[in-house]
């Protein structure tokens, strides 16, 4: 083979890497645009699939492509479609054809069956007949909300996606020693989503679910107390957690037939010295980074400090060179990531590096932001410095014991996203949110005693006042 100086498939992989940290980079300069779903696509498509591409890029002449060109297709095989449209736009702008790499889409899932023969669920759209194959297999009455949340995503800042967890009352069908069943709706676009931030095992679902098909989409309701819950939404699927599945109605109306498994990932090694030292360096980074799935999580900061750190470094390492210039660039690279001015990120390498025993120097004076905990002292003056001026209500996540809620803010002349953690909700505070019902009235308000604490969120539909036992805020 003849290097002709183009990307080829394994720089390709190098590029797509680096493009990952411009993207982490630009979503903590510009916070009112983060897309945090996406984003923690893009850190988990990484993770099993970083130190195999690295390899690929040390790899010789002779193996190199090859190589890159099974990543690429175990890449396109585990993608969801907007993941797999971003890497395809990737590879068309470096000239490389997206469909040969990627291998074909194969977005409509279907069930399969395990190594063991059962036939295990896929992810389904809801309609009315699957909504009948609920019924028939699960009776809800008794069961409750394991979990909501509402999120802006994506481009458009409308676009409310997320998901509602329920558990199953019991199943219809033998239910030997089965843990109990989950029910789990996921949605892209909501009109409408209504779901409580409630004391624990205090919303019980009373029935059936209800589906009605409307031109705009799926309208879904679970009737409850002391709410119902309600959902309107285009793209809404369902997916259940059962070890007993294969026994249901919903599988013996399925499709018997197992897709093809997926390709295997090449063995790999990893490149020897700097090379390898930075190629695990950056594992343990992305693995850092996907923390952000738990959303009381999301650290701007770190987002910022991987950019910087990482930016435009695997368009280095991926080219083809002998290995002692890799290593030369590589220990290079590493000397000017310990050595940099910016002291937040090298704290996040300190921390990230740990487990490699970095010695990271520090800066002084550079300490990270950390949550501050609401009591009768702080809770008055946790919000006083943030301007809430074209705020947004932004997310809301609902588990049993715990309420996690995003707000738009400016602080200190930047945009930024309070994070809000609410521990041990008390009472039942019924949320019901639509796109143009995010906007924030006037500024929140934050308030505490001895025994609990609220936050008031002004919407233009009305106040949403959540309480819990106890609660932290976050700024950075």
């Amino acid at each position: 083979m003849i290097w002709t100086g183009r990307a080829d498939e394994a720089a390709a992989l190098g590029l797509l890497l680096d493009r990952t940290y411009a993207d982490a980079a630009a979503a903590a300069e510009h916070p009112r645009l983060l897309d945090r779903e996406f984003l923690i696509g893009q850190f988990d498509l990484w993770d099993d699939h970083l130190l195999p591409a690295v390899a690929a890029g040390s790899a010789s002449l002779r193996t190199r492509r090859a190589t890159a060109r099974a990543v690429w297709r175990r890449l396109g095989f585990v993608a969801g479609a907007d993941h797999r449209a971003w890497m395809a736009d990737h590879l068309d702008g470096l000239g490389l054809d997206p469909g040969a790499l990627l291998g074909p889409a194969w977005h409509d899932r279907r069930p399969f069956r395990s190594q063991d023969g059962r036939l295990l669920p896929a992810a389904q759209p809801l309609t009315g007949a699957s909504t009948a194959l609920i019924n028939a297999d699960y009776d809800l009455a008794g069961g409750g909300v394991e979990g909501a949340r509402m999120e802006l995503s994506g481009p458009d800042l409308s676009r409310i996606g997320g998901f509602l967890k329920l558990s199953a009352g019991g199943r219809r069908y033998p239910a030997a020693a089965g843990a109990p069943p989950e029910l789990h709706f996921r949605f892209g676009t909501a009109t409408t989503f209504g779901f409580p931030h409630a004391e624990r095992g205090s919303v019980r679902l009373s029935g059936p679910p209800s589906v009605e098909m409307t031109p705009d989409g799926v309208s879904l309701g679970v009737p409850a107390s002391p709410m119902d819950l309600r959902l309107a939404a285009r793209g809404v699927t369902w997916y259940p957690l059962d070890d007993l599945w294969h026994e249901s109605a919903a599988a013996r109306d399925a499709d018997a037939g197992a897709y093809e498994s997926g390709p295997e990932l090449p063995e790999h090694r990893s490149p020897a010295g700097p090379a390898g030292t930075l190629q695990v360096l950056q594992f343990l980074i992305m693995r850092q980074l996907r923390m952000m799935r738990y959303a009381g999580q999301l650290r701007r900061w770190e987002l910022a400090a991987a950019g910087s750190l990482c930016r435009g470094i695997n368009a280095e390492l991926f080219r083809v060179r002998p290995a002692a210039l890799r290593s030369r660039t590589a220990a290079r690279r590493l000397r000017s990531m310990m050595e940099t001015d910016d002291g937040l990120s090298r704290a996040f390498l300190r921390r990230t590096g740990r487990e490699m025993r970095l010695d990271v120097p520090g800066v002084p004076g550079a300490v990270p932001p950390t949550p501050v905990r609401i009591t009768v002292g702080t809770a008055g003056r946790l919000l006083d410095a943030l301007d809430f001026t074209a705020g947004r209500l932004r997310l809301v996540d609902v588990v049993a014991d715990r309420t996690v809620i995003h707000l738009d803010a400016c602080h200190a002349g930047r945009d930024t996203i309070v994070i809000l953690v609410l521990d041990e909700p008390q009472g039942c505070a019924p949320l019901t949110v639509t796109p143009d019902g995010l906007a924030l009235a006037r500024r929140p308000v934050l308030a505490a005693t001895a025994d609990d604490i609220s936050l008031t969120i002004p919407l233009p539909g009305g106040d949403w006042t959540a309480r819990a036992a106890a609660g932290s805020c976050y700024v950075d």
